[in-house]
This record gives structure tokens, C-alpha cells and sequence, in this order.
């Protein structure tokens, strides 16, 4: 199974999160410091065309005789003379803001939307100046100032949702080698041939994880191998001397006394068991290397049944347990075609199974009934606790109780072998039973 992590703990979730915060970062304050600049720029043309206009009034004033020049439209003035410290108003536009004494004194005075100028100018020889205060509605410097923020927010936005967009994508592009390797990663299983992670283009870490993995797998491979022949190599080499030692001890309990006979029969039932183990290291090492041939032809499950019975009795008789076989009246078994010997190494393996994990003194049912175009044989057994995740039972040196005997591969062997006559193979379990069902198809694809 592909393995999954939440979005945000995923590395194309932080290498965008951490490319955006440097993006904001930087654009952010730049666009801070720009407004801030546009704006100096505008308030100071401003001033300077204000300060422009007061000078040009300033210097039209006349005392003799005495001449006020109007203001620009849209421009409102107040003409005052200064003697020593009393001032005298001259000349009031209407509408000018009432100012304080300290007001007159600064360069520029905000009142509401008014801006004031106001320059002091000395009249000649008498000691005395002239003030003139200009006045001049700002709202259109505020407007232009208001739009250019509300310009750079809009542009902000856009381009912090632009670049959030392309950096996200560029990160999944970033990190598209690492999740080919993952998903490649995630369905390699050990077997015969391996298959290897795909090598990214690129020239960076990801080229050289995936070639560090391809090299691990590689020498993963040439270990499964080596183990694969081993077994293959073992089984071969202690079949000879079990099949010797079973002749031999056959022959001598023909001429053994009664207790004699006993012991020997003890001994053969061992060396049987040690044949198994041996058959099924073999049969597992077949399977490993993908190299196990399947010799089918039309056989009678019924036979299957009865020579895996055959060799499995003693287990019966030692556990005192009764074994009852029931088939779905009305059924005719036809002929099916199969590996007898595969086969019967299954039906063996589900018995053992369910001797081993029933209480004593039980009866172990196998049913046979036919379904759509195949037959099911299942073998149902009490247990004495419940099984948790018996699915996992299929799995290798998978138990139901890890301190139990075997070597947990009976029900992976079960599996491997249905799955390649094209069945299927299920496990169920209750509080009180436990089930296994192998299903034979009659139409059978590959026969």
C-alpha cells in the first residue's frame, strides 16, 4: 500500500510554504517602501506647486496704493499685516480656516481637507510684514496617494496568489522524482527480479538517492537470491537421508517387538513431519524464485481430500479431535483441473492449522459446496480467543501467536499456490470459529 502523509506535513507543503514566506518577505516591504516613496513624491509636488502659487500672490501684493491679487480658482487666501506683534487682517477669502497664531508660523498647515501655505514677506523700511496664507483643498493628492495604495494591495494579492500558485507548483515539480520513487518504492516486493526506483534526469539529490536505492535493492536481490538457493540446495541435500531413514524405520517395525514397534512409530511419525518441513522449505524456495511449474489435469477433489486426510491423522488422533466432512446435497463433484500434489498441500496446511489452533476434544468441519461455475472447500474449527487481523495470517512468518510452533508460512504457501491456479483464498474468524475457504474455478482461464 502507497503510504500516505497529511498535505501539510508533505515536503512540497513546506518547500512552497518556505518559498512563499521569502517571497513575502522580500516583496512585501519593497512595495511598502515604494508606496511610501510615491507618496513623499506626490505630498511634496503638492507642496512645492502650493508654495509656488503663495510666492507668485506674495509677490503681487502692493501697499501703495494697495493691491490684493485674487487667488487661483479653487484657492482660498487671507492677506494679513504684521506690526511688531499685532497682526491685521487684510483680506479673508471666505471659507478660510480659522488658524492659530503658532499655525502662521509653520511652512504648511492641514486643516480637515485644506492644505495652508503661508509665507511672511518684509515690506521695505517700515518694519512692518505682510502674510499671506494660501489655502487649497488636498483631496485630490489624498485620492491619488489612496489609489496607488489600494493599486499596490490589488498588485500585492494577485501576485502573492500567483506566486503561491507557481511556487506550489513548481515544489510538486520539485519533488515529482522523490514521489516516483516513492510509489515505485511502495510495490516492490521480494521476489525473484526487483524491480528498481526510476533514475530522475535531474543532476541533484534525487538522481543520487534513486541510484542509492537501485544499488541497495540490487544487493537486496542478490541476498534473496542466495537465500532462495540455499533452501533450494538444503531441502535437496536432506530429502535423500529422510527418505532412507523413513525406509528403514518401515522395515524394522516389521520385525520389532510391541514396544519396540512403539518407539519406531514415534520415529516415523517425526521423520514424516521432518519430510514436510523439508517439502515445504523446497516448495518455498520455488515460489520465492518464481521457478514452481504446475502440472494440472483433470483430478477428483474428492481424492485431494482423502490423501490429505491420509496424511494428517496422526494429528487428529494425538489432539483427540473428529474431523467430519460434509458436501451440499445435490452437489456432483465433476473432475477439476489441478496440481494434485499443490492442491493437496493445501488442504494439508488448512488441516494442520485448524488441529493445531483447536481446543481438544472438538470437531473440525469441511464443507464442500459448489458456487456459480466453482467449487468451495471449507474447513471450520473452534478456537479458544479471538484472532485479530487473520488477514495478516497470509503474510510470511505471520502467526496468530507469536511464541506458537512452525514457522508461520502455511497460510502464505495456502495463498501463493490458489492465487496461481487463479482462486481464491479467504480467512474469516468469529469470537468462538475460525474459517478458511480456498475457491476453485471449473472455467478455469489458464487451464
Amino acid at each position: 500500500m502507497k503510504p500516505t502523509i497529511p498535505f501539510f506535513k508533505s515536503i512540497q507543503f513546506k518547500a512552497a510554504l518556505l518559498l512563499f514566506t521569502v517571497f513575502v518577505s522580500v516583496i512585501v516591504p519593497a512595495n511598502w517602501v515604494i508606496y511610501q516613496k510615491i507618496k513623499n513624491t506626490i505630498e511634496e509636488v503638492d507642496s512645492k506647486e502650493l508654495k509656488a502659487e503663495t510666492e507668485k500672490l506674495v509677490s503681487n501684493v502692493r501697499f501703495n496704493p494697495v493691491t490684493i491679487p485674487l487667488p487661483p480658482t479653487g484657492y482660498l487666501l487671507k492677506l494679513q499685516v504684521r506690526n511688531e506683534f499685532e497682526y491685521e487682517n487684510t483680506f479673508t477669502s471666505p471659507d478660510f480656516p480659522n488658524l492659530t497664531t503658532a499655525d502662521y508660523l509653520a511652512d504648511f498647515v492641514y486643516v480637515d481637507t485644506l492644505k495652508v501655505s503661508t509665507i511672511e514677506k518684509s515690506i521695505d523700511g517700515s518694519g512692518s510684514a505682510v502674510i499671506v496664507s494660501l489655502a487649497r483643498s488636498n483631496t485630490k493628492s489624498t485620492k491619488q496617494i489612496a489609489e496607488i495604495k489600494s493599486y499596490l494591495v490589488i498588485a500585492n494579492i494577485l501576485s502573492l496568489v500567483l506566486a503561491g500558485t507557481l511556487l506550489f507548483l513548481f515544489a510538486e515539480r520539485l519533488i515529482r522524482p522523490i514521489k516516483n520513487i516513492i510509489l515505485t518504492a511502495s510495490q516492490i516486493t521480494a521476489s525473484k527480479s526487483i524491480a528498481r526506483v526510476p533514475t530522475p534526469p535531474t543532476q541533484d539529490e534525487s538522481k543520487i538517492l534513486a541510484d542509492t536505492l537501485n544499488e541497495m535493492l540490487s544487493r537486496i536481490e542478490q541476498s534473496i537470491k542466495n537465500q532462495v538457493n540455499f533452501f533450494a540446495s538444503a531441502a535437496h541435500e536432506l530429502k535423500t537421508p529422510l527418505t532412507v531413514m523413513q525406509t528403514e524405520i518401515g522395515i524394522s517395525m516389521q520385525r520389532a517387538d510391541a514396544a519396540t514397534q512403539l518407539i519406531l512409530k514415534n520415529q516415523l511419525i517425526e521423520v514424516k513431519r521432518l519430510t514436510r518441513i523439508i517439502h515445504d522449505f523446497l516448495l518455498i524456495s520455488q515460489l520465492k524464485s518464481e521457478t514452481l511449474t504446475l502440472r494440472k489435469k483433470e483430478e477428483q477433489l474428492e481424492e485431494v481430500i482423502y490423501s490429505a486426510l491420509k496424511k494428517v491423522k496422526y494429528l487428529i488422533k494425538d489432539k483427540v479431535s473428529h474431523f467430519q466432512i460434509t458436501i451440499e446435497d445435490g452437489v456432483a463433484i465433476p473432475p477439476i483441473k489441478i496440481d494434485f500434489d499443490k492442491i493437496e498441500i493445501v488442504v494439508c496446511n488448512l488441516i494442520e492449522n485448524a488441529i493445531k489452533y483447536s481446543p481438544t476434544n472438538t470437531i473440525i468441519d469441511l464443507l464442500v459446496n459448489s458456487k456459480n461455475d466453482a467449487i468451495q472447500i471449507t474447513i471450520r474449527n473452534s478456537i479458544s480467543a479471538p484472532v485479530k487481523n487473520f488477514e495478516l495470517l497470509k503474510n510470511e512468518f505471520e502467526k496468530s501467536e507469536a511464541l506458537s510452533s512452525g514457522l508461520g508460512m502455511g497460510l502464505w504457501i495456502c495463498d501463493q499456490i490458489i492465487d496461481l491456479h487463479e482462486g481464491k483464498f479467504e480467512l474469516m474468524a468469529t469470537d468462538t470459529q475460525f474459517l478458511a475457504t480456498i475457491e476453485l474455478s471449473f472455467q478455469n482461464p489458464s487451464n
